[in-house]
């Protein structure tokens, strides 16, 4: 979708099986797509039994954890998978991907989660969903960088 995808999504009288956000071109994130209320939206157009694949790819913030606990807050299950090829974004400017797929429930993913690479996401305790009024930045960078 072009534009703001909140925005085109709640205008839209379609349902979608697959809703994948890749909005992320840059290093720069567009918060508001990563919301609690940004997630009713896209449940609200999803199939009942489709799939949200977000890429949460970031060299310098940690996402996984915080679409984890907007999945947990809307209740979704959901799982991620990072590339295991080792880059060197010093040398060739490539980082791994990482991608977390949420559904309502774990039979919508098909035989996803017994794919190679794929592993339940369970969220972290110390990361709180984010909202429209509420992100912790500065918290997903310190997660990035000094990693448990």
């Amino acid at each position: 979708m072009l534009g703001d995808a909140r925005l085109t999504l709640a205008a839209s009288l379609k349902y979608y099986d697959l809703i994948v956000l890749d909005a992320f071109s840059s290093d720069a994130i567009p918060v508001h797509l990563l919301t609690r209320e940004a997630f009713a939206g896209y449940l609200m157009r999803l199939s009942p039994h489709g799939i949200i694949a977000v890429h949460v790819s970031n060299q310098h913030m940690e996402l996984a954890s915080v679409v984890a606990a907007v999945g947990k807050a809307e209740g979704l299950t959901a799982y991620v998978r990072e590339d295991d090829k080792a880059n060197d974004f010093t040398k060739d400017y490539r980082a791994n991907a990482e991608v977390v797929a949420l559904a309502r429930s774990k039979a919508d993913f098909g035989d996803l989660p017994s794919r190679y690479g794929w592993r339940p996401l369970a969220p972290m305790p110390s990361v709180a969903a984010w909202t429209d009024d509420y992100s912790d930045v500065l918290h997903a960078i310190l997660r990035k960088t000094f990693p448990e």
